[in-house]
């Protein structure tokens, strides 16, 4: 965010300590009576007024701020609320800054430092207040207040006040149990029942919090909850620790079946769990009204209770089957409890009636599962005829207690086509608006796979494709243009040039028998570091569209331009300033018509702030859309909603996007949203997506065109084909099967008659990848890649004599291992064989990297390990030493490894080897 000159108005605030009967401290205010004389407001802020005890004004910009230019002393404690009184005409975030110092860049204001308060654009003078959690600062000596843009506010007050401090809970028998009564509850309603109490979420970011004492977050590691819950499928454990600020939030699963059960967090999975444990509580939910029942709340050194086998997923191996082939179905089960799970026994059964049968399991007997690990338990059967079926599988733990879950999947007729052992030609269909969708091209290896492998009902139909083999591209071609859709948009990745992810547009669209039928274009995904942008930098890659791309004859293009879509427009904003923005673009346009081209088309991703489409313009962009608006529609700090209640919000964008700036839109449509696989329990989640409202959705779009013919493009731009990390896809897959595409088809073509082919109808196997865990932690890649794969800021990828190799191109190249299942007592040390060579054939010394993750947490700096390199053009073997790390423990399930930190660096890695 950046942070502007204050332009000086008149506003005066008054320190004080007011005590009230409630045990609150008023510890600093301001009110609007009080007069315009200490704050500072920037250009964003106009039309000030005081006014009948509040005062007013709106935001016109895109960064709004009010500067508190006087200084208080406030003593810095965990319990302190910051609380703002005001009414708005619209919802949105106010973020509140703070600092101890006045040095730093922006005078001792950072993000770091801030927190988020949702306001309600409903107009009513309300109430806000929320805790900082500041506690690691020392003092609070100013505030700055961020407004959010293009509205009206009347602000009344601001103050901080201190909270009665809650009775710490104390350790017993090596265990802190804490008394589940004696919560503290901000945001939520608490009503004590006989097993302990329960608790209603009455705001998105609601808590209940208990003060603790003595808790080391590295001899504490695992966090104990029971509840019960019947709706709530998330919910977190919060705390506080001495070392950052902020209410520190651990989300995990729940099963809302209203049963009591134990779940058993391991806090150290976590990179915030760290230093001294302040306090800690419990979120009931992830949206407002989410209610649980809280049984008991402890920490401790061990996860505790007997063992508690769970069957996470059980799904059909194939995403479409057919009659007259055998289904392999996969249960995937693990044990959550406190102790070992042995002696367990694993039943399939279906209903004999139906005339399916079970023909065989492997295993028979599932190993011993610890806390934490996990096991495929694989049975197949046959079903006779078309319909569907139940399947339920069962574990039986000793003593006789019996887990289930049933799989209900459909078999359908098998058409009658030839076998021809590759994908028919397609039969385009052609509607009058074209369909464009963004395409990620991440789908590889099995370490890209394997997060999706947790959700069974996102397996594609062409399986855990090898992505970049032209078949598969001639797959989605033909379903794509079958379906009405016009171009793919590639997500294409350059930085400071820098490229990577390009292999399914150079080795498997470019290379397909069937490109001529669907057009594309690149979406510059420029997520890229700060300062990787220039003038230059864009001259650069526009020569290499133009070598590349530009001139392909499938390339998709707006009055003869070729089309680039820009994802962050901030980023160049940012890096070079808008007026040599827009002078870059000038250059581009003319260097493409140097090459022969009419010009260059470009369009901007916009959203969140009513100002982006007039600073497109501005910058000369020629059009504007977005990649995904997501967060739409949610209140507050939700992290859960209705992916139906998207619809109307989203229509509202359109609208509020073309009445804020000149350029026509390419309207854009989301598929839908639930990022756990990347992101895990922390993920936006909008529920109970399906291709009814998905129809509804490209409905609206349709009509927006139609009814805004001079502010929009005739194209509609759906996010996207292959998003399946995002939750947000249309390719055809296990759950809906081609239900998304004949939506898109439906509505934008027509309803006339047609067949979905799959791959197994004409006998053909697109390349797959195996997305099993590996087991042994010894990787020899002098012969193969052996499912190690190249992630960020690497080029060149493939395996030479001698190893895997690649070319640096940034300042933070990451090698990433297929997914494992490794115990981390096994090893105390990762050895590797690697050679660095710099390609200006210079010779210095420089830091690796190893980071690991468990079935529970992603890469992270807490978990990791640096070591010094040579970069000399030699072969060296490295020990690097992870077993007294406090964060090597439990299931190990990947590895990165961070080679150096320069660009311009040949690594070639001959070997890497988990030992004791």
């Amino acid at each position: 965010m950046m942070i502007y000159a204050a332009v000086a108005l008149s506003l005066a605030a008054g320190p004080g300590w007011t005590d009230d009967p409630s045990g609150e401290r008023t510890l600093w205010a301001w009110t609007a009576t009080q007069g315009m004389e200490a704050w500072a407001a920037n250009g964003d802020i106009a039309d000030i007024t005081e006014q009948g005890g509040t005062v007013r004004f709106r935001t016109t910009g895109g960064d709004p701020i009010l500067n508190l230019r006087s200084r208080f002393a406030v003593p810095a404690t965990p319990w302190q609320a910051i609380e703002l009184r005001l009414k708005s005409d619209r919802s949105g975030f106010f973020e509140i800054f703070w600092t101890d110092t006045d040095e730093g860049e922006y005078d001792g204001f950072s993000q770091a430092r801030s927190l988020r308060i949702g306001v309600s654009g409903d107009g009513a003078l309300r109430t806000y207040r929320a805790f900082p959690f500041w506690q690691n600062v020392g003092r609070i000596i100013k505030l700055r207040v961020d407004p959010f843009g293009g509205a009206k506010f009347e602000l009344e007050s601001i103050r901080i006040v201190e909270t009665p401090t809650p009775e710490a809970a104390t350790m017993t028998a090596g265990v802190l149990q804490i008394p589940v009564r004696t919560l503290s509850l901000q945001g939520v309603d608490g009503v004590p029942v006989p097993s302990g109490i329960r608790l209603r979420q009455r705001t998105p970011d609601g808590y209940g919090l208990a003060a603790v004492s003595t808790v080391d977050a590295f001899s504490m590691p695992y966090v104990t909850v029971k509840l019960t819950s019947t709706r709530v499928t998330r919910a977190s454990l919060v705390f506080l620790t001495d070392r950052r600020n902020g209410l520190l939030e651990m989300p995990f699963a729940v099963q809302a079946d209203g049963q009591p059960h134990l779940y058993n967090l391991d806090a150290l999975s976590y990179p915030d769990w760290d230093g001294r444990i302040l306090a800690m509580g419990i979120r009931p939910g992830s949206k407002e009204g989410g209610e649980i029942v809280l049984h008991g709340l402890s920490v401790g050194a061990a996860p505790q209770g007997p063992p508690d086998v769970r069957i996470t997923s059980f799904d059909a191996a194939e995403a479409l089957p057919r009659v007259g082939g055998t289904v392999r179905l996969i249960a995937r089960i693990t044990n959550v409890g406190g102790t070992k799970a042995s002696n367990l026994a694993v039943a399939f059964t279906v209903n004999p009636k139906s005339g399916a049968r079970i023909l065989r399991s492997e295993p028979k007997r599932p190993s011993s599962l610890l806390f934490g690990q996990e096991e495929d338990i694989v049975c197949t059967a046959s079903f006779p005829r078309a319909g569907t079926y139940s399947v339920t599988a069962r574990v039986v733990l000793p003593g006789g207690r019996t887990v289930s879950r049933t799989c209900r999947l459909t078999i359908t007729p098998r058409p009658s086509v030839a076998r021809t052992g590759y994908p028919p030609p397609p039969v385009p269909a052609r509607g009058k608006i074209d369909v464009g969708v963004y395409y990620y091209p991440g789908w590889r290896t099995a370490g890209q796979w394997a997060p999706i492998a947790r959700f069974p009902e996102r397996r594609p139909v062409l399986g855990w494709y090898r992505e970049g083999d032209p078949s598969v591209a001639d797959w989605h071609i033909k379903w794509a243009v079958e379906h009405g859709i016009t171009f793919f948009a590639y997500d294409w990745y350059w930085s400071d040039g820098g490229r990577s992810l390009e292999h399914a547009l150079h080795d498997g669209f470019l290379k397909s028998r069937y490109r001529k039928e669907l057009k594309f274009c690149l979406l510059w995904a420029n997520h890229n570091p700060p300062n990787t942008s220039s003038k230059a930098d864009l001259q650069a890659v526009c020569r290499y569209w133009i070598e590349q791309y530009f001139h392909q004859p499938e390339y998709y293009t707006i009055d003869g331009k070729p089309v680039v879509i820009i994802f962050s427009t901030h980023r160049f904003r940012s890096d070079m300033g808008s007026q040599a923005v827009r002078e870059a673009f000038d250059d581009m346009r003319a260097e493409c018509r140097k090459a022969g081209l009419p010009g260059l088309y470009l369009i901007a991703c916009v959203g969140g702030d009513a100002t982006e489409p007039a600073t497109a313009a501005a910058e000369g962009y020629d059009a504007v859309t977005a990649y995904n608006w997501p967060g739409l529609g949610l209140k507050g700090g939700e992290r859960e909603a209705p992916f139906a209640d998207l619809l109307t919000p989203y229509a509202k964008e359109w609208q509020r996007t073309i009445d804020s700036g000149p350029l026509p839109l390419m309207t854009p449509i989301l598929a839908g949203w639930d990022s756990r696989p990347w992101h895990g329990d922390t993920a936006l989640v909008r529920s109970g997506r399906t291709p009814a409202n998905f129809r509804k959705h490209l409905e609206d779009a349709r009509q927006f065109i139609q009814t805004h013919p001079d502010r929009t493009l005739p194209v509609a731009l759906i996010e996207a084909w292959n998003e399946l990390g995002e939750g947000s896809y249309i390719e055809p897959h296990r759950e809906y099967g081609f239900g998304w595409l004949d939506a898109i088809r439906s509505v934008f073509v027509g309803n006339s008659p047609h067949v979905d082919l799959t791959p197994a109808d004409v006998g053909h196997r697109p390349p797959q990848v195996d997305v099993q865990a590996v087991t042994t932690g010894r990787w020899d890649l002098s012969r193969d890649g052996a499912g190690w794969d190249s992630g960020m800021n690497l080029a060149g990828f493939r395996v030479v004599e001698g190893g895997l190799q690649a070319r640096s191109t940034g300042h933070d190249p990451a090698f990433f291992s297929p997914p494992m299942q490794f115990s981390a007592a096994g090893a105390r040390r990762i050895r590797l064989r690697m050679k660095l060579t710099a390609t200006d054939g210079s010779r210095r010394d420089d830091i690796a990297q190893v980071f690991w993750t468990t079935p529970t947490s992603a890469a992270s700096e807490a978990a990791s390990v640096r070591f010094p390199v040579h970069i000399d053009g030699e072969w060296h073997d490295y020990a690097v030493d992870v077993g007294d790390h406090v964060r090597w423990r439990g299931l190990i399930s990947g590895l990165r490894f961070d080679p150096c930190n320069r660009s311009g660096i040949v690594v070639v890695l001959a070997r890497m080897a988990l030992e004791p």
